[in-house]
């Protein structure tokens, strides 16, 4: 017997009514590597092109009953994903012109060479190929415009090296960070690590998924499965078959879906809505979460096996505000690439690169691009200076008031400005002790030192340096 060709990922639909040519077909090219279904007439054909999703279909032309242009029209006017390849014994000019009106990759006569036929369907599976992953492209949200990772602190170089023992492991990883800290960036960068690089990365982001959208969304459904289903439709576990599925915000999942997460993690198995046909994926999954999952399990948010099924290999993405050293390196990145004037040698005046280093950003690295972004509209020149971020001070700081107005009423620097100078009094200058109190760094308490002219606070003889 033949050696077993490795696994070519391709799953193909056979449709022909002549059992001998039916069981060839399924025999030879499944030894050559292809995932082969087979059907014996066009309404079975049919009825599993509706269950599943296939990259080529195989479809006789002359069947008994419901022939193969009819079965070729009925599955083009549900989705034209599959690309679909006619063949028949019976050749004739008019037959071909309108299979291929009906959509028909391509038209073959018997009979046919079996290298030759492999040829065309791997030719149709390529065609196939870039159609699911432009469709995987259009689905992923809330992008950077470059997948480039920016930085130089020692903890992305951290989070750097773990995604380098991820990515080839292929076991599901949990990536944990605040909103904005870029954790699809790093999800993508685990896919590129993985010998899937080159196979299909969809993302979808659980907090969109409500009860009634959740199913149809990943699992996908048949036709008629509800009001307003007109057309099958693939899933995301589906479409990345082969590739990496990242779900953003996991912990937003409904409960009842993650149970059948689980299944779908432990089965590599799944139905469509409303159907009755188990289908088989190979999707590696790279979760994420804004929350600690733990208590949101302790909370009955979470299902407890599902949370201990997919943190095998976590991942700590630290906020922006704990990694100050990547804070300019961005800010120089965006500035290229945010506006379209990347022609320009944007600068950052020394006043705006001590404000934005010193600076908490609660919005991490989407709010750092959002202000540049701002900042690069409204300059005159290709530079940003202090003036042009919302949370930096002016050059001019007013002086203090003996009626000072409430603190709703004062802009938020100024707030923060009287808070310091009061801790740095009650402990009498102590800069140590002041940057416990308020829990930064003590270079961080320098630079708002320095921005709010309050180097002076300490008495003479008792301020530490």
């Amino acid at each position: 017997m033949p050696e077993l060709k490795k696994d070519k990922g391709l799953k193909l639909l056979v449709v022909e009514d002549d059992k001998p040519l039916r069981e060839l077909l399924q025999m030879e090219l499944s030894r050559s590597g292809y995932k082969v279904e087979v059907a014996t007439d066009g309404a079975e054909g049919l009825h599993k092109y509706r269950e599943e999703n296939f990259n080529v279909v195989l479809l006789d032309v002359k069947m008994p009953g419901m022939d193969g242009i009819e079965v070729l029209r009925q599955m083009r006017a549900e989705t034209n994903l599959p690309e679909v390849i006619m063949f028949t014994g019976h050749g004739a000019i008019d037959t071909a012109v309108e299979c291929i009106k009906y959509g028909a990759y391509d038209y073959l006569t018997k009979p046919v060479k079996l290298d030759e036929l492999e040829m065309v369907i791997d030719k149709a599976y390529e065609k196939n190929r870039l159609r699911l992953e432009n469709i995987s492209l259009k689905l992923e949200v809330s992008k950077f415009e470059s997948h480039q990772i920016v930085g130089r602190s020692p903890s992305l170089m951290k989070v750097l090296e773990v995604v380098k023992r991820w990515g080839p492991a292929d076991e599901h990883v949990l990536i944990y960070g605040e909103s904005g800290t870029g954790k699809e960036l790093i999800s993508r960068a685990v896919h590129d690590a993985s010998s899937r690089v080159a196979k299909p990365f969809v993302t979808v982001n659980c907090g969109r998924l409500n009860i009634n959208t959740a199913e149809s969304e990943l699992f996908g459904h048949t036709q008629g499965a509800f009001t307003g289903a007109t057309k099958a439709r693939a899933g995301l576990f589906e479409l990345a078959d082969t590739g990496t599925l990242f779900m953003d915000e996991v912990s937003e999942m409904p409960l009842d879906v993650q149970v059948k997460l689980l299944r779908v993690l432990e089965t590599g198995t799944f139905r469509r809505m409303g159907g009755n046909h188990d289908i088989s994926v190979d999707v590696r999954f790279v979760f994420a979460s804004n929350k600690n999952l733990q208590e949101c399990v302790n909370r009955g948010e979470f299902r407890e096996d599902l949370f201990h099924r997919i943190n095998l290999l976590p991942i700590d993405l630290p906020p922006l505000r704990e990694r100050s050293e990547d804070i300019i390196p961005l800010a120089y990145f965006f500035m290229k690439t945010a506006t379209g004037r990347g022609h320009e040698n944007w600068e950052i005046t020394e006043e705006a690169a001590a404000a934005m280093t010193a600076y908490n950003w609660p919005g991490n690295v989407r709010e750092l691009r959002n202000t540049v972004r701002r900042a690069c509209i409204m300059a005159t020149e290709a530079q940003i200076g202090a003036e042009l971020l919302p949370f930096a001070p002016p050059k001019a700081l007013p002086p203090r008031q003996s009626a000072p107005a409430a603190p709703s009423q004062l802009p938020l620097w100024v707030v923060e400005r009287d808070h310091i100078e009061n801790v740095l009094e009650q402990v009498e200058g102590n800069k140590s002790r002041a940057a416990k109190i308020l829990e930064i760094d003590r270079k961080t308490l320098y630079t708002k030192l320095e921005r709010y002219g309050l180097d002076a606070v300490a008495p003479a003889g008792k301020g530490t340096p």
